[in-house]
């Protein structure tokens, strides 16, 4: 377990398994009995519980082309913020602990805030997702300028919705997280209406800044989301139009040499009373027609453009 203390608030995070086992303060006692009834499993948001708001969230995060599920659950009021990581507690563990140790420097070695120990969770989830925005937008405009060039791979039906799973599960954990951050600042307007107070002033103002940038991530993702429909169907276009044309020069050359297969059943057939039969330059008659017909085909498809 980790802790870590300020004159206004302390910063607590343990493991599930530490959480279940240890001597529990009061804090963690009511995070455990409120974990084990609101489950982060299959429950996320935020709720009012006695003098605290329990929070629980889930998130997928990507590593190496690997994706895991981060599970956790937090008490949070003026004075302490207690969080309990189910799943995936040394990758959060490290997104705190590097946010918290870039804070300790330009603090000079002063310990952080309990404010510190929101933004260190919060926004190491929104810097990952604003990483990941950045780098599946420039993506999809390098497929879609290699679209308007004309150069078509077939693959890229298989790498799209592969990116359409990635949207999609990031714009519901972004989602969730939004409407996490919403409850809590709901929650607290309601308190401060009945003339109480869970959070301090300085988390309150982060919180309601956090979900203005989390909102904004939000609608960036469903706008990629949507661009990536448009670039599918973009793709669709592109393809059917490269069958469309390779099909239209099949036909065109068909249509060219269809007038030779007639003149060459015409001619193949043994009358003795053909005129051109024994005349002496019948063959070579036939040869200028053939090879004239061929030229008026070609001249024609090319005067409308259809070779």
């Amino acid at each position: 377990m980790e802790e870590r203390k300020e004159e206004k608030g302390t910063i607590e995070m343990i493991g599930w398994e530490d959480l279940k086992k240890c001597e529990r303060n009061p804090s963690q006692e009511l995070l455990l009995q409120s974990i084990g009834k609101l489950e982060p499993e299959y429950w996320s948001g935020v709720k009012l519980v006695e003098d605290y708001l329990y929070g629980a969230f889930r998130f997928h995060e990507e590593r190496k082309r690997e994706s895991q599920i981060l599970t956790g659950a937090f008490l949070l009021n003026e004075q302490k913020f207690v969080l309990a990581v189910l799943k995936g507690e040394s990758e959060i563990r490290k997104q705190m602990e590097e946010s918290l140790q870039k804070e300790d420097l330009q603090k000079n070695g002063e310990e952080p805030k309990m404010e510190e120990g929101l933004e260190a969770l919060f926004e190491g989830i929104l810097k990952q997702g604003q990483q990941k925005v950045e780098q599946m937008e420039k993506y999809l405009m390098d497929v879609e300028q290699e679209i308007v060039k004309g150069k078509i791979n077939r693959n890229r039906n298989q790498t799209i919705f592969e990116c359409k799973r990635s949207l999609a599960v990031w714009k519901n954990d972004y989602a969730q997280f939004l409407n996490l951050v919403e409850s809590i600042n709901g929650l607290e307007q309601k308190k401060k209406e009945d003339q109480g107070q869970i959070l301090s002033e300085e988390s309150a103002c982060y919180f309601r800044v956090y979900e203005n940038k989390l909102r904004r991530l939000t609608e960036e993702t469903q706008f990629l989301y949507e661009e990536l429909v448009h670039i599918r169907e973009a793709l669709d276009a592109a393809l059917s139009y490269e069958q469309n044309r390779i099909m239209k020069v099949f036909t065109t050359v068909t249509t060219v040499f269809m007038p030779l297969s007639l003149i060459a059943g015409w001619y193949g057939m043994n009358f003795v009373f053909m005129p051109e039969l024994q005349w002496k330059y019948g063959y070579v008659f036939v040869g200028i027609l053939s090879a004239l017909v061929v030229l008026v085909c070609i001249w024609f498809f090319k005067r409308k453009k259809l070779f």
